[in-house]
């Protein structure tokens, strides 16, 4: 039987086909109203659909009209499609927040994929790659939790630059942050990085234990802490969902 969350991801892939067709039909444009009515869905959800296309290079925005593009891309091999990709557009669908997968590669966290619906805050000055900024970001802390101490140590040997009043700029101080990442399972940061900037993650493993990803969103102070239960919550339950499924007792 499929999984609610295979459900959901098939569901999306419809919907984007959909809307692109739509917008093929279309040359002339077609606003956000449109596709929320052609796909029976929100005008948030409307929005993050259209997005999708225009980052992926499938249309265009101008005016407030979405329009297909001229000459699309080719489209993108199966495997260079990360897998968790899906769960990245479900944590977005759930929370209405900027959603960002991140990948360790080459001892730098890359993020790699980021959802929002036009119009949402970035966090300024985040960029592709988390670095010597991990003490003060959760999708770091989720990785820094995970060194042995004597890794630990040699990051924060390089310094702990603050980036706010609220940064986090002493090992003694990063180590009980670090413990409350390992008993709760996930990670926030309050203003730690950037003011009215909060984020919540959570890793996403592999079936020996292993970090495959990183799922986090971002939200504004208010936001945060009118919903941090709520939306950690969520970031945990879609980051479990998106790890090793048991297997079936025969």
């Amino acid at each position: 039987m499929d999984s609610p969350r295979h459900r959901r991801g098939l569901a999306t892939a419809r919907a984007v086909l959909h809307v692109l067709s739509y917008l093929e039909q279309h040359p002339e444009g077609v606003r956000a109203d449109d596709v929320a009515h052609l796909v029976g869905k929100s005008g948030s959800t409307a929005y993050y659909l259209l997005a999708s296309l225009v980052e992926e290079g499938y249309a265009t925005h101008e005016a407030g009209l979405y329009h297909p593009r001229e000459h699309l891309p080719p489209v993108a091999r199966a495997d260079a499609r990360h897998a968790l990709e899906d769960a990245v557009d479900d944590l977005f669908l759930r929370t209405h927040k900027r959603c960002y997968l991140g990948v360790v590669r080459g001892g730098v966290i890359e993020i790699t994929v980021v959802r929002g619906r036009q119009g949402m805050a970035r966090m300024p000055g985040l960029g592709t790659q988390i670095r010597d900024n991990a003490h003060a970001l959760a999708m770091g802390k989720v990785v820094l939790a995970r060194l042995r101490p004597e890794a630990l140590g040699r990051y924060a040997a390089r310094g702990l630059p603050a980036y706010t009043e609220h940064t986090i700029t002493t090992l003694p101080e990063l180590v009980r942050e670090l413990e409350a990442v390992r008993r709760d399972g996930f990670a926030v940061e309050r203003e730690e990085f950037d003011e009215d900037f909060c984020c919540v993650a959570a890793p996403v493993l592999g079936e020996r234990g292993t970090l495959r990803g990183i799922l986090g969103l971002s939200a504004s102070t208010r936001a945060f802490d009118a919903e941090h239960d709520e939306l950690a919550s969520v970031a945990l339950e879609v980051a479990e969902e998106a790890g090793p499924r048991p297997a079936l007792a025969v």
